[in-house]
């Protein structure tokens, strides 16, 4: 654990646990029926309700009252980036761009945030206090394991995500048939499983089985590679959903 973050400590800790709770509030406990509908103040502040709450529980060792209203700004801010991110495009609609707008703020957001959180955080805090206090490793530990879990939450939802956006569009409405809908339907699944399974090959050393994942699913498309159309969107999507997973890989490493 000598990763940018796990280096840190308790100060590295915060902004691991900072940004593990908005993976999980922005993809894993964010509903369809909250990203279909963001333009509505129900589902827009019920969206901002689950970030609040959940960046309390994984701030739960450094919560203070200070830290509290640090969480509640977070909160508040999201709904407004989330408010007017729903009045640029469609929610249906795999805007690359708008999402990688929409979670450059957030990620922005978060860093002020983890600017401004006190020492007092990690020395003063109930958890801490009735812990008789945590240990420089105890906070690289949290630190790196909110990393992980961070990677695969995200690379799952996030993910999807992106590789939509990059998804050619004239090769999606060439195979948007009756008949393929179901089975394009499960590439979000497949791809969501592909990534985690270049993560776990990445974070094990193993790089070299990552192109035996990708042979193992061409070979299984074998036959529907004969169509152009399909080829394009089955290449592009399995290049960007590797290459995610690689990405976070890398990433994670350096901050672990």
């Amino acid at each position: 654990m000598s990763g940018a973050l796990a280096g840190m400590g308790p100060q590295g800790a915060a902004l691991a646990l900072l940004l593990l709770g908005h993976v999980l509030a922005d993809f894993a406990l964010q509903t369809d029926r909250m990203v279909a509908h963001k333009h509505r103040w129900g589902p827009l502040l019920a969206h901002g309700l689950v970030v609040t709450l959940v960046h309390l529980l994984v701030l739960a060792p450094m919560l203070t009252v200070s830290v509290a209203g640090l969480v509640l700004a977070i909160g508040l801010t999201h709904v407004l980036v989330d408010g007017v991110k729903a009045r640029l495009g469609d929610p249906a609609e795999a805007s690359l761009g708008l999402f990688a707008g929409d979670q450059l703020v957030h990620v922005l957001v978060l860093l002020v945030v983890w600017t401004q959180i006190p020492s007092q955080a990690w020395t003063g805090s109930p958890v801490v206090q009735a812990l008789d206090g945590l240990p420089f490793q105890a906070w690289s530990l949290l630190a790196t394991g909110s990393l992980y879990v961070s990677a695969f939450v995200f690379a799952g939802h996030g993910g999807n995500a992106i590789v939509q956006g990059l998804l050619p569009r004239r090769a999606m409405a060439s195979i948007d048939a009756p008949d393929t809908n179901e089975d394009l339907g499960a590439g979000g699944t497949i791809g969501m499983l592909e990534r985690w399974i270049v993560l776990v090959l990445a974070f094990a050393g193993q790089w070299e089985a990552i192109v035996l994942v990708v042979g193992a699913k061409s070979l299984a498309r074998f036959e529907e590679l004969k169509s152009r159309p399909f080829a394009e969107y089955f290449l592009v999507g399995t290049l960007a959903s590797v290459l995610v997973a690689v990405l976070l890989a890398l990433l994670v490493q350096q901050l672990a």
